[in-house]
């Protein structure tokens, strides 16, 4: 098999090194002092290097609803040629794909922006697929319950795991529709692995 130009060449079970932590205006990583929006770029970027197949999802641009409290929803904005199927509207198998990792981004960027890096594996996910989406859409992405990112806060403090539940839905203009229409609902469960 060929190696693709301009995609860094990785062997199997080989990790991509994290992206160092962002910094406050005193040099401290996280502390909320550094808002999750400032991150964004950077984030981005290294997600398509750390996991290639981010960089040909279609993804437009992220946005944090809440970015000075780095809570809130993350949305996605993609386009849906790279993601079309045989019947010209988005395949399942990408929207699971964009869901799953949208979820894993919003738990990555919450950590992140309070100077913790850990690890995050999705440990189970179900989807509803509820109507074609024939155009360009948007993902957006929160926790289940806000409230549980206290205890999620005090695991970690503590050196444990700690789990949450997030909820990602895809929101697409149907044609002849006034507002954007639900197609797609995912939740998954993510859990931060210890030190």
């Amino acid at each position: 098999m060929s190696e693709t130009r301009n995609e860094p060449s990785r062997l199997s079970g080989e990790a991509w090194p994290p992206l160092p932590l962002p910094r406050d205006a005193q040099g401290q990583p996280g502390s909320l002092a550094a808002p999750v929006s400032d991150d964004l770029s950077r984030f981005r970027g290294w997600l398509t290097q750390a996991i290639p197949l981010a960089a040909h999802l279609g993804l437009v641009e992220m946005q944090w609803s809440e970015s000075e409290r780095s809570t809130g929803q993350l949305s996605w904005h993609l386009r849906l040629p790279p993601n079309l199927n045989d019947k010209g509207t988005a395949f399942g198998g990408a929207m699971s794909l964009e869901a799953t990792l949208c979820g894993w981004s919003w738990l990555t960027l919450w950590l992140r922006a309070r100077g913790i890096q850990r690890d995050i594996v999705v440990s189970q996910a179900s989807q509803r697929f509820l109507a074609p989406v024939s155009g360009d859409y948007h993902i957006i992405c929160a926790p289940d319950d806000m409230a549980a990112l206290d205890e999620v806060g005090e695991r970690l403090a503590a050196g444990r795991r700690a789990r949450l539940s997030l909820t990602q839905q895809l929101w697409c203009q149907v044609e002849g529709q006034p507002a954007p229409r639900l197609c797609f609902e995912a939740r998954g469960d993510y859990v931060v692995l210890g030190p």
